[in-house]
C-alpha cells in the first residue's frame, strides 16, 4: 500500500516540478537567443557604418551598397525585436509580476510592429536581389522599381501597423494579472485587423520564397571552356555559381522555418491558440498546459525571434558569396 502511495505521489509532483522549473528554462532559452541577436545584429551596425560610403541615397548607389544599407536597417529593426523578447524573458524570470492592460497592449503594439518591420525588410531585401541578378526589365524600369520598393515598403508597413492599433481593444489582462489575452467577442474591427495582419505576415514570407526561388531557378551554370582568356574568366563560374545557389537556399529555408509556422497559426479558428500565440507572455497557459498544441505555439512565436538572432549570420557572417555575386554581375543601374 505505501508503494502506491509512494508510485502516486511522484507521478503527482513531477508535472508540480515541471510546471515550477518551465519558466526559468524558456526564460533562459530567451535569454540566450538575444544574447547572441544583440552581439551579432550590433557587430553588423559598427562594421558597415566603419566601411560606409559617403551617399546617402539608396537609388543611386551600387548593388552592394544597397544591400549593405537593408542588411543595416534589418540588424537595426532585429535589435528591437530581440529587446520584446528580453521584455518576455524578464517576465518569466518574475513569475508573480502583475501586468495590466496597458502593458498588454504596449507589448503587443510592440512586437506586432517590429516583427512586420523585420519580415518587410527582408522582403526588400529579396526584391531587390531578384532584380539587380534576374534583371527582368530594362534599365529605366529598373531604377524606378529599385527606387520605389522601400518606399512603397513603409507605406504599406504604416498602414499594416494601423491595423495593429486597430485590434488594441480585443488585448487584455487575464483575471489574475498574470499573462495577457486577447477576445474578439463582440469586436469585428479587431478580428478584421488581425485577419489582415496575418494575411500581410504570409504574403511577405510568400514574396521572399518566391523570389529566392526565381533566382536559384534561373541562375546559370556556364560550361567550361576550354581556350584562352575566357577559360579564365569561366573556369570557376561553376563552382561559384553552386556556392551562391547553396547561400541563397540556406538563406530561403531558414527564412521560411523560422516564419511559416507563425504565419499559419494565426489563421486557426481556435482563438485561445491564437490568442497565447499573439499576445501572451508567459506562454503554455501560464505555464499550466503542456500539451502538444501548446509545445507547437511557443516553438513557432520563439522561431520568430530566433529569425532575428541569426539573420546577421546569414546576411553578413556568411553573406562572401552574395557579395561576390553582385561585383561579378554587371550593374546598369547607374
Amino acid at each position: 500500500m505505501s508503494i502506491c502511495n509512494e508510485t502516486a505521489k511522484v507521478f503527482t509532483t513531477e508535472p508540480e516540478s515541471i510546471s515550477m522549473l518551465a519558466p526559468y528554462m524558456v526564460s533562459s532559452a530567451y535569454i540566450l537567443t538575444v544574447m547572441v541577436g544583440v552581439f551579432g545584429n550590433i557587430w553588423v551596425v559598427c562594421s558597415i557604418a566603419r566601411s560606409r560610403k559617403p551617399r546617402s541615397l539608396l537609388s543611386h548607389s551600387s548593388p552592394s551598397d544597397r544591400l549593405r544599407a537593408y542588411i543595416s536597417v534589418l540588424a537595426i529593426v532585429d535589435l528591437t525585436v530581440l529587446m520584446a523578447l528580453l521584455v518576455r524573458g524578464l517576465y518569466l524570470s518574475l513569475p508573480h509580476l502583475m501586468l495590466d492592460a496597458n502593458s498588454c497592449r504596449a507589448m503587443f503594439i510592440l512586437e506586432h510592429s517590429v516583427k512586420l518591420a523585420s519580415l518587410t525588410v527582408l522582403s526588400c531585401i529579396s526584391i531587390e536581389r531578384y532584380i539587380t541578378i534576374r534583371k527582368p526589365f530594362c534599365s529605366q524600369v529598373r531604377k524606378r522599381f529599385i527606387r520605389l520598393t522601400p518606399l512603397a515598403a513603409l507605406l504599406l508597413l504604416t498602414a499594416v501597423v494601423a491595423t495593429v492599433f486597430a485590434q488594441v481593444p480585443s488585448v487584455s489582462v487575464s483575471s489574475d494579472g498574470l499573462n495577457c489575452i486577447r477576445s474578439y467577442r463582440g469586436r469585428l474591427i479587431p478580428r478584421l485587423g488581425s485577419y489582415l495582419t496575418a494575411v500581410v505576415f504570409l504574403a511577405n514570407l510568400t514574396t521572399i520564397s518566391v523570389n529566392y526561388g526565381q533566382i536559384v531557378r534561373h541562375t546559370p551554370v556556364l560550361p567550361v571552356v576550354a581556350h584562352s582568356r575566357a577559360r579564365e574568366s569561366l573556369v570557376n563560374e561553376p563552382r561559384y555559381m553552386r556556392e551562391m545557389t547553396s547561400a541563397i537556399i540556406r538563406v530561403g529555408v531558414f527564412h521560411v522555418v523560422s516564419w511559416l509556422p507563425f504565419c499559419l497559426l494565426q489563421f486557426l479558428p481556435d482563438s485561445a491558440i491564437v490568442s497565447e500565440l499573439t499576445a501572451s507572455i508567459r506562454m503554455f497557459d501560464n505555464f499550466k498546459d503542456f500539451s502538444y498544441l501548446r509545445w507547437v505555439v511557443f516553438i513557432a512565436n520563439w522561431l520568430t525571434h530566433a529569425n532575428a538572432a541569426g539573420d546577421w549570420i546569414f546576411y553578413a557572417a556568411m553573406n562572401r558569396d552574395l557579395r561576390n555575386l553582385i561585383r561579378m554581375y554587371p550593374d546598369n543601374l547607374h
